[in-house]
């Protein structure tokens, strides 16, 4: 029988971006980015997308609009691509959540469907295979929770696996407690399921495993 367990991650943020992703209230743009409208489409569709950043007349920035796009078509199955030029306004909210502000430009992001980054490329995508960017929906989650400055706690659980529910209970002693409040999510996670395979083995567990263990990674 597979065991449950819960498994705290102790980290202070996501360096998937390398950048934090709030954006201030007062960069909020009076006037819809197509690109925002883009992510917001990507969203409702469960599919990725590929953010460029760019500045006009820069080669390095018409370079990597080409190589994007190419990427693009060729994951065309489950991404959408969107672009966004750092010198117009119309984009500033975007450009500060994800840091464009602070980054070398041109910049292309892998945007998952709940908002979080899997990769960054500044300067030039320097990959043409970009398989290992489309993660699990556990994963993203996870990511997701990191880029927005909190701790995710990971609650690995099914109708097979056992104590569920003390298990929750322990990461929701952690949510609510003084030490972690406001500052952590739950992200739950079967560990049975295949997609999520790379998340279990980082949590260095296995989902066959006969024993009830809890660590913090």
């Amino acid at each position: 029988m597979r065991t449950n367990m819960f498994v705290s991650l102790a980290v202070a943020a996501a360096l998937v971006t390398g950048a934090a992703c709030a954006v201030s209230p007062a960069a909020a743009a009076t006037k819809s980015s197509p690109a925002e409208t883009a992510l917001q489409v990507a969203a409702r569709q469960k599919r990725y997308v590929f953010l460029t950043f760019y500045k006009r007349n820069d080669p390095a920035s018409t370079k990597m609009l080409a190589d994007a796009k190419a990427l693009q078509a060729k994951h065309s199955d489950r991404a959408n691509s969107a672009i966004a030029d750092v010198g117009n306004s119309v984009h500033q909210a975007l450009v500060t959540r994800y840091g464009a502000d602070r980054s070398h430009v041109p910049l292309t992001l892998v945007i998952a469907p709940n908002g979080a980054v899997t990769a960054s490329f500044p300067s030039a995508i320097n990959r043409t295979d970009l398989s290992d960017v489309f993660v699990s929906n556990g994963m993203a989650d996870v990511f997701k929770v990191l880029q927005d400055g909190r701790l995710a706690a990971i609650c690995m659980q099914n109708s097979k696996t056992k104590l569920n529910k003390e298990s929750l209970a322990g990461a929701e002693g952690l949510k609510y407690g003084a030490q972690f409040r406001d500052a952590l999510e739950i992200v739950k996670v079967d560990p049975s399921d295949a997609a999520e395979a790379k998340l279990v083995q980082s949590c260095r567990i296995s989902p066959s495993s006969p024993r009830i263990k809890s660590e913090t990674v």
